[in-house]
């Protein structure tokens, strides 16, 4: 094993080859999953929009009472890299926004959840994790069936809102397999 694949597995460790985060935004995603049953679209999509606004906070919070921060392998270069690779799908959300503006409410947690599972593929070299490519690839297809099975109900909407209920839940629900299986299982 060279140095930097040494490097790259003890930063796995370090972090629960990124459980925390995976554990708090599936989470999130699976609340939004829920508000989608209970709430008006334009509502639930802004709940979906901003999800990550309560799972980053609670995943920072519990990474560093987990000390996953004290002493990081890499030094800076690996920090930067990391946050390269986090901040990526950012670059959706003028997207997202045009999409909410434009009242097009169910297709928001589609773009967004497609844009999450482009965004974990940097993490499979990361973190030296199968995990983040099988993860990405379930998201895809499970999207694909979820959009093409969905009976669209309003006149010039892409989804229907318990369409858009069901990919929160998908997403959800793989990202927090995905962390319980990065907990158990060094994948």
């Amino acid at each position: 094993m060279s140095d930097v694949e040494e490097l790259l597995v003890e930063l796995a460790e370090v972090n629960h080859r990124g459980a925390v985060f995976l554990l708090a935004y599936g989470t999130t995603w699976l609340v939004c999953a829920v508000l989608w049953r209970t709430l008006r679209s334009d509502r639930a999509a802004m709940a979906t929009l901003f999800q990550g606004m309560v799972a980053l906070p609670v995943a920072l919070v519990v990474s560093a009472g987990l000390g996953m921060f004290d002493e990081r392998p890499g030094g800076e270069a690996i920090t930067q890299l990391g946050i390269l690779i986090s901040m990526s799908q950012l670059l959706v959300l003028p997207l997202l926004i045009v999409l909410f503006a434009r009242g097009r409410y169910t297709v928001v947690p589609l773009v967004f959840s497609v844009a999450g599972a482009i965004h974990f593929l940097p993490y499979a070299w990361l973190y030296q994790s199968g995990l983040y490519i099988l993860m990405p690839i379930v998201i895809a297809v499970g999207l694909a069936i979820t959009y093409g099975t969905d009976r669209v109900v309003g006149e010039g909407e892409l989804m229907s809102a318990s369409g858009a209920g069901r990919v929160c839940a998908l997403t959800g629900a793989a990202l927090v397999a995905a962390g319980c299986v990065a907990v158990v299982a060094p994948f």
